[in-house]
């Protein structure tokens, strides 16, 4: 388990990480994802909690495109990602958006979370379809890392037609990243934040025998 965890560290120091970073670090979050981090925290009578943007309150269902940002990827402090059809300005629906923008702010409130609950909240949407990180990060692992297991290759199918639908909308973000893979990285970033999780790697360093 160590291993993993140092590796996800590895990939996050990458001076500009990008979609080859996000590959990988979704192989070793999909093994996080089934059970073997917390296995190992339980083992040593330690519950894990991760903090993480929450997108209660937003609407998500009528936007193109969110990503929730609040992490920091080569140095970059990445905020929260809104794209919303805008109507014109004499449009009778300009007012509606206008709600919108209001409710998505760029920097988003913190929950902190169990970690089976972190994996499971929501990092994302496209075209109003909200996406939790495990989601995201399987959708990853299995596309674009060759892990095909016994995942839901249904779900993945729907993701991979909502993504081309979007198209070039996904990659509105700064460093020109599509949300999938920033938000793959956010989900390792956080759980490296998370106390909890900093405590167990070195309780895990001083035991050289884990892996």
């Amino acid at each position: 388990m160590r291993i993993h965890l140092d590796r996800l560290e590895e990939l996050l120091a990458a001076p500009r990480p990008g979609p080859s970073e996000a590959v990988q670090a979704s192989l070793s979050l999909r093994l996080l994802a089934d059970g073997a981090l917390n296995q190992v925290a339980h083992a040593r009578g330690r519950a894990l909690k991760v903090d993480a943007p929450d997108l209660s309150g937003v609407p998500v269902e009528t936007a193109l495109l969110v990503s929730c940002g609040g992490y920091v990827l080569g140095g970059q402090a990445m905020n929260a990602h809104y794209t919303y059809r805008e109507p014109g300005s004499n449009s009778p629906y300009r007012a509606q958006y206008e709600r919108q923008l209001a409710a998505s702010p760029t920097q988003l409130p913190f929950t902190s979370h169990k970690f089976g609950r972190f994996l499971r909240a929501p990092c994302m949407a496209l075209l109003g379809r909200p996406l939790c990180r495990e989601e995201v990060l399987r959708y990853v692992a299995n596309r674009c890392g060759g892990a095909h297991h016994s995942d839901d290759t249904v779900a993945f199918k729907e993701i991979e037609h909502l993504l081309t639908d979007l198209g070039q909308a996904l990659t509105a973000m700064r460093t020109g990243l599509s949300a999938v893979f920033a938000e793959t990285l956010g989900t390792a970033w956080f759980i490296l934040q998370s106390a909890d999780v900093r405590a167990l790697r070195q309780e895990l360093q001083g035991a050289r025998g884990e892996t």
